[in-house]
């Protein structure tokens, strides 16, 4: 990023289906990748972590300081059920906002299935990309994601702020070389 640093957000869904990869801790371990890449990318090393659940969104900091265990903890405080993922969405680029952060915002938005408000998630996929907004969409699970591997899936794709990775069934067992790169190519296309 040539001497810019970046907000580096985290979006979970805690959909039913989920428990399994909450009580595996694949999120946890998810979670940790994504705040390593805050530790070096980030102006302040903190990740905010907002919950997708069937009520608000929920958002907490990660940080160095107290990751261990963090989304065990967190994760109790949520219901489950169907989340918004739009409305989580929303809450990580009005929190960046908030913030007067001027460098770009990096938001990695872990999937698990189809979501039910495509179109509001397309108005603000539209809206946010001259705020410097950055979404990876990361799939996890057994659910559908076509919605979200076709966002900017050809060359004259609307989303030029989207990317897709799909971390499979077991995201755990990816390895850390595999996440970063895929990770790094998201958002070296955007960059250019």
């Amino acid at each position: 990023m040539t001497g810019r640093r970046a907000a580096i957000y985290l979006v979970l869904a805690h959909d039913y289906g989920m428990e399994e990869l909450y009580d595996s801790f694949a999120i946890q371990a998810f979670a940790e990748r994504i705040l390593a890449v805050s530790a070096n990318l980030d102006d302040d090393g903190t990740v905010p972590v907002i919950f997708s659940g069937s009520r608000e969104p929920f958002l907490e900091d990660m940080d160095l300081d107290n990751y261990r265990g963090r989304i065990g903890q967190l994760h109790t405080q949520v219901d489950w059920g169907w989340g918004h993922t739009v409305e989580a969405m929303r809450l990580a680029a009005s929190h960046y906002q908030s913030s007067g952060a001027r460098d770009p915002a990096i938001v990695l938005v872990q999937v698990s299935d189809e979501p039910s408000d495509k179109a509001e998630i397309r108005s603000l996929l539209q809206n946010t990309a001259a705020l410097g907004v950055f979404w990876m969409f990361v799939g996890f699970g057994r659910g559908k994601l076509e919605f979200f591997k076709n966002l900017n899936a050809s060359r004259s794709a609307t989303f030029r702020n989207v990317s897709f990775y799909d971390a499979g069934k077991n995201p755990g067992a990816v390895p850390d070389e595999k996440f970063y790169s895929k990770l790094a190519n998201g958002l070296a296309a955007w960059l250019r």
